[in-house]
């Protein structure tokens, strides 16, 4: 019979080496995760001779199969992060984008217009979404660096691009295309997600906020910047 502790200690050691960032947007990364999981299991197999009970949680590795400790308030910390939050980390973003050398160039001597599209949330989270983004607009208006594109237009094109957000984040020649339609200059989009990292003894979820402009002229993304948020963090134990 393999010594059970030993077994253990095994586990232990495989697992550390499964730390992991996982991105939850619908669609992000699934062959990332795929490999990782692959990775697990090739790294955990060899264990699975110390019975049925260890086979389990050896083959679960380190996805879901852990026992998340549930005592008091020390072992899990609630992290505070209300809509003002996310607002006030996407407002603070946008004094690194007026100082980006490329908006400044574009700025100096005339106003492009600019499209905002704003934040999407790619989380199963209740987010006002409009007041954020209206935050994001208010502030970039009191810049007065900018003219902004026809929200009748904006409201048609968002309405187009509702069915593929992803894509409209992810894909600067989406993004491009949008930007056309509504005859602006520069585009303005972002997105709040959900990341989650796990360790051997703690899992911890982010909301991650980011920006982006694109330049509709060029195709490409000239600044992006995010932040990440901690909504919560917690003990877990491994084991039987």
């Amino acid at each position: 019979m393999v010594d059970a502790l030993n077994i253990r200690q095994s586990i232990g050691r495989a697992l550390d080496c499964c730390q992991e960032s996982v991105d939850t947007r619908p669609g992000c990364s699934a062959k990332k995760n795929k490999q990782r999981a692959y990775m697990k299991k090739s790294l955990l197999k060899p264990l699975m001779v110390g019975g049925l009970i260890l086979a389990s949680l050896i083959f679960q590795g380190c996805t879901n199969t852990v026992k998340y400790d549930d005592t008091p308030a020390s072992k899990t910390v609630q992290k505070d992060v209300n809509d003002d939050v996310i607002s006030a980390s996407a407002v603070s973003m946008l004094d690194s984008m007026m100082a980006n050398d490329q908006v400044q160039k574009a700025t100096k001597s005339s106003r492009p217009k600019l499209a905002v599209f704003g934040l999407i949330n790619f989380t199963y989270d209740k987010v006002d979404l409009a007041a954020i983004n209206g935050q994001l607009m208010s502030e970039l208006n009191k810049s007065n660096h900018f003219r902004f594109a026809d929200q009748g237009a904006m409201a048609k094109e968002s309405e187009r691009w509702k069915g593929s957000l992803y894509q409209l984040f992810e894909d600067a020649g989406s993004g491009e295309s949008l930007a056309t339609a509504v005859e602006a200059d520069y585009l303005l989009v972002g997105e709040i997600s959900n990341v989650i990292r796990t360790a051997p003894k703690q899992k911890k979820v982010y909301y991650r906020v980011t920006l982006k402009l694109l330049d509709q002229d060029s195709g490409e993304y000239i600044w992006q910047e995010q932040q990440e948020l901690l909504k919560s963090e917690k003990n877990i134990i491994y084991g039987i």
